[in-house]
């Protein structure tokens, strides 16, 4: 959509999208700077499903 926008306008997409860069700073997580251990997100996956016949 945007190439047929630049197309019809005979302009390139930086004339119709403006950019600008910024310097991302350093996110403190809750718990400091130290991130979570991995092993908390084996907690997190979901077990698998058992399909029992009907019945």
């Amino acid at each position: 959509m945007l190439a047929a926008f630049c197309d019809i306008l005979a302009c390139s997409p930086a004339d119709l999208v403006a950019t600008t860069a910024e310097n991302a700073g350093v996110r403190k997580t809750a718990t400091g700077d130290v991130p979570a251990p991995p092993s908390t997100v084996a907690k997190l996956r979901p077990r698998p499903a058992r399909i029992l016949p009907d019945a």
